[in-house]
């Protein structure tokens, strides 16, 4: 199963307070889509897109407001921006604010990461969206992309006191109805459909001096910003521990995650935790394993069927034929011969 990309609950959260200036009651809206209020107090934790996603539908449906990423942009504070706001508002210029955002937009979204380029006197700055992971945004990405630009700007004249006037911007989604909020905005030419997200603006912009910079406190918080992106790496070391912890188990009966997470040497609790912040559980993982040791013993044609399925732990060769089919679509015995 492919793995989710998740966000910060910063960007979260902002969606749900700025819905909010619209009437909008943030319990209500939370409690619509399955999140505790709660949670919008803890902005370091992080959410499944599919989650985030129920945000931004259930704000664009309660606020009426077609046009919410760009307000919201709009009115985008850096000091809602938890760690890479700090970062951002001690940088000494401009360039340099373009390369921690890139650097570290990890920190709050896995589904998508910025970063510039500069040729013959222009600047190249693009939003890819990351397609290596289950990622709503390969599919509905105009509120988050023309959010996510529209805050560029706002975030350059709060940081350098100068108004940032793109030469051109592209967006990926298609164009809609009604663009005039945009053209209010970018004050540029807009393209849409086009192959990438992307700002182009004049490279002298670079040398602009960042009003709040302090190097001394940028060194502090650069510090916590590494341990959180080293700590966020190592993350996905829990994914693939399980998976080969599971591996080794897998002999006959199905291991327990209190059996996994002994072997690892953390706490039940913990391990979940860890397994969350990846976008995963170890009921996904443990069904994922199943599945690939299955395919793997398959291919083998001196093990009988029934042997792989006792191998999985599954308790009859029936559970096994049913787990695979809806694995695979196929019956074992349609997909060994298919593959020896």
């Amino acid at each position: 199963m492919m793995k989710e990309a998740t966000f910060s609950v910063y960007i979260t959260r902002g969606i749900v307070q700025y819905a909010a200036r619209y009437g909008v009651d943030s319990d209500s809206l939370c409690a619509a889509v399955g999140i505790e209020p709660a949670l919008l107090k803890m902005p370091d934790q992080r959410i499944t897109g599919t989650l985030h996603s129920a945000v931004w539908w259930e704000a664009l449906k309660r606020t009426g407001d077609e046009n919410l990423g760009l307000h919201l942009g709009e009115a985008f504070n850096l000091a809602t921006f938890g760690i890479v706001g700090y970062v951002l508002v001690n940088c000494q210029t401009f360039e340099q604010v373009l390369e921690k955002l890139s650097r570290y937009t990890h920190l709050f979204s896995q589904g998508a990461y910025i970063h510039f380029s500069v040729s013959e006197g222009l600047v190249f700055c693009d939003c890819d969206i990351v397609d290596h992971l289950k990622n709503y945004l390969l599919k509905e990405p105009r509120q988050a992309i023309e959010s996510t630009f529209a805050s560029l700007l706002t975030a350059t004249q709060m940081l350098t006191g100068k108004l940032l006037c793109p030469l051109a911007i592209w967006f990926q989604h298609s164009r809609p109805v009604d663009i005039s909020e945009h053209e209010r905005i970018f004050q540029t030419k807009l393209y849409f459909s086009m192959p990438k997200n992307r700002i182009i603006f004049d490279a002298n912009c670079l040398n602009w001096s960042v009003l709040s910079a302090n190097s001394n406190l940028l060194s502090v918080f650069e510090q916590h910003a590494e341990a959180m992106l080293d700590a966020m790496n190592r993350e996905d070391d829990y994914t693939r521990k399980v998976v080969e912890a599971i591996a080794q188990k897998l002999k006959g009966e199905l291991p327990s995650i209190e059996a996994i997470a002994h072997s690892l040497a953390i706490s039940v609790r913990q391990l979940q935790r860890e397994l969350q912040a990846e976008g995963t559980s170890y009921q996904q993982l443990l069904d994922e394993t199943r599945k690939q040791l299955s395919l793997r013993h398959l291919k083998n044609p001196n093990t009988p069927i029934h042997d792989v399925a006792f191998l999985l732990g599954f308790s009859e060769p029936s559970a096994f034929h049913r787990a695979f089919k809806r694995w695979t679509g196929q019956t074992p015995r349609t997909y060994r011969l298919t593959v020896i």
